[in-house]
């Protein structure tokens, strides 16, 4: 069936109505029209990301022009086709701009993060090999598992403070250690386990590209069906690569990218990994490759 087209009219009134509820519905004659969004109508960002201009020049070569008050230069095109670009739009245009003030990367060097990772080997090697008791945490029963602040201060006080290697200096050791001693192992490793701590895998602003890039890294590394299943008890390899090597190789990515040490290094290192993780998602995602 042929795609509906929405008329000029309709087509800037409903997405500025869903979208851009305040902008104005005609254009300003000090405003470039280069300068806008040729769906939307809204001015773009200053400097667009290579995603969005990536989008941008996809979709025009889907779209008609469809010249209008609001802009000399408006396309039209299916809402279901456009609908993505200005969603981008509003998001390197309204979200972006926090994330910048939070210091969190608009770009990133994936070509240096492998090798970044690789160096991390040694630390990683004594996180899997390290034969802890595996009910680390069992102290703050009680507690919310997901305040990652009280297991924070928990790990630190069996580690008397100091910057011990191996799964006692690991905060998603201890995490997921908490929550299969208060709901299972079961309940953990299930679906709905698994898509509950489903941000707490994520690697923070390194988003999608930066999660492969880990994935890949740490597959090469220390392969599947070579990882003694002993010290990582009760995990399977793969969800202790999911939910602990992979968090514990992006939180020293963020420490060294901000240049943090010590166990404060650690817990503002943990914050920005944990508040950046849907930044990341938007931002990095797999198929936007810069």
């Amino acid at each position: 069936m042929k795609a509906i087209q929405v008329s000029s009219f309709c087509h800037a009134l409903t997405v500025h109505t869903l979208i851009y509820p305040f902008a104005s519905v005609s254009i300003s004659p000090h405003v470039d029209p280069k300068t806008l969004c040729p769906y939307c109508d809204t001015p773009l960002p200053s400097t667009p990301s290579p995603l969005l201009l990536k989008i941008l020049a996809a979709l025009k070569k889907k779209s008609q022009r469809d010249p209008r008050p609001s802009n000399p230069l408006g396309l039209r095109a299916p809402l279901a086709t456009f609908i993505a670009a200005c969603q981008r739009h509003r998001f390197e245009s309204q979200i972006l701009p926090e994330a910048e003030r939070k210091g969190w990367p608009k770009a990133i060097e994936w070509n240096r993060v492998g090798a970044r990772i690789m160096k991390m080997k040694g630390m990683l090697q004594a996180l899997i090999e390290d034969p802890s008791d595996n009910t680390s945490g069992t102290e703050s029963k009680g507690k919310d598992p997901d305040d990652w602040e009280v297991v924070y201060a928990s790990n630190k006080a069996k580690r008397g403070g100091s910057q011990k290697r191996g799964k006692a200096g690991s905060i998603f050791w201890t995490e997921i250690m908490e929550e299969v001693r208060q709901k299972g192992l079961r309940a953990v490793s299930g679906v709905r386990g698994q898509f509950a701590n489903f941000e707490k895998a994520q690697p923070g602003y390194y988003g999608e590209i930066g999660s492969v890039i880990i994935h890949q890294t740490l597959y090469n590394m220390f392969p599947l069906d070579e990882m003694d299943p002993a010290p990582i008890l009760p995990l399977t390899a793969n969800e202790f690569v999911q939910r602990v090597l992979v968090p514990e190789v992006a939180l020293h990515l963020i420490m060294e990218d901000k240049k943090l040490s010590g166990d404060v290094g650690v817990k503002k290192a943990l914050k920005i990994l944990r508040d950046s993780s849907a930044y990341g998602v938007a931002m990095f995602p797999e198929d936007g490759g810069e």
